[in-house]
């Protein structure tokens, strides 16, 4: 019997319209909070995240179904 496992690791980068230093230090952790869910709601696990003022890293195990 043939098993098939992944382990399917993504790192995503994205930043904030015209790289404005849009994220303040009092929404630093519920953004990071927020995007851990929308992972989770995927099916996948956020594995490290941080932001800075322009921009934001996420490291994600996202499940194989995930395109």
């Amino acid at each position: 019997m043939s098993h098939t496992y992944t382990k399917l690791l993504t790192h995503v980068i994205f930043s904030t319209k015209d790289r404005e230093s849009l994220i303040t230090a009092a929404l630093h952790d519920d953004l990071l909070a927020y995007l851990g869910g929308i992972v989770r709601e995927l099916g996948g696990a956020l594995r490290a995240a941080n932001a800075r003022p322009d921009h934001v890293h996420m490291l994600c195990s996202l499940p194989p179904t995930i395109a």
